[in-house]
This record gives structure tokens, C-alpha cells and sequence, in this order.
């Protein structure tokens, strides 16, 4: 198993991360991910989890603001959830946005979500917002990127 980076014109990982998204991210709320406009992460950033050709973890970056990068899309297979893949893949994502020169990176978080990402250093900006799209309820949330050389 491997940490990969890939973009929209992967079609293979990418086909395979939007099945991973909509299996975790809309299905449980009655949604489709494939009815959705996906022009708008045409130049996102993908990472993931690679396990025998097969996406097993994904998230998303796109550049927010001058040194700003906005997280999104972070989905982890259900059978893998609670083992680690998704903190070491959000390391991963960190270490390489500090290396690129990003300061921070945001998030809009599910509530579900809250927990795993104040546990990965994330502090909460204000109190929760309604995704008016998915109907759910999310908390704004940064982190600093601590970049150090290794």
C-alpha cells in the first residue's frame, strides 16, 4: 500500500475516488455525487490511499488563498475507518503542502467529522453552518502548517 497523488485526468483513480465519495459522502444522506456539477474540482488535487490499483482513502486540496489550501472530498472505505489511513493520509497532505509553501489549510467539517480533525490539530472557527447542498451541518476549521525541513 502506497500514498499517491493524481488529479482529475487520472481517470482510473479518479473514477474510483468518485465511487469511494459517493459511497461514504452522499449515499447515507440519499444523494448523488453523479448528479453534481464535478467541473469545479477539475483542478484539485487528489491523494490517496493505493492498495493493489484499488483507491481505498481519498481527499481533495484546492488552492484557497495566497498559501491557503481548502481540504475537501476526504472519504476513507468503510472496512479501513478507524485504523490510521485517514490520519497518516492527512500527515501525508500536510507535510506536503508545507513543503510547497502553504501556511494553512481549511476545512468545512462535517459534525461527524469534528472530532478526527481537532484530534489532527484543527481548532474551530466559530459555531456550526448548514451545508444548504447536502443538508448537513458543518463547522469551519483551520490548522497552522508547521513546515520543518527533514
Amino acid at each position: 500500500m502506497r500514498i499517491i497523488k493524481y488529479g482529475s485526468q487520472d481517470t482510473d483513480f479518479y473514477e474510483q475516488t468518485l465511487h469511494l465519495r459517493n459511497k461514504v459522502l452522499r449515499q447515507p444522506l440519499g444523494k448523488s455525487i453523479f448528479e453534481e456539477d464535478l467541473t469545479i474540482e477539475k483542478e484539485n488535487d487528489f491523494y490517496g490511499w493505493e492498495k493493489e490499483r484499488q483507491i481505498i482513502a481519498t481527499l481533495s486540496i484546492y488552492t484557497k488563498e495566497n498559501k491557503v489550501a481548502q481540504l475537501t472530498a476526504f472519504a476513507v472505505e468503510p472496512t479501513y475507518q478507524n485504523k490510521g489511513y485517514g490520519n497518516r493520509l492527512l500527515e501525508f497532505l500536510l507535510d506536503d503542502l508545507g513543503k510547497k509553501g502553504y501556511e494553512r489549510v481549511d476545512v468545512s467539517a462535517r459534525s461527524s467529522a469534528k472530532t478526527f480533525y481537532e484530534k489532527s490539530g484543527f481548532m474551530v472557527l466559530g459555531n456550526p453552518v448548514v451545508n444548504v447542498a447536502l443538508g448537513t451541518e458543518d463547522y469551519l476549521m483551520t490548522r497552522v502548517i508547521n513546515f520543518s525541513v527533514k
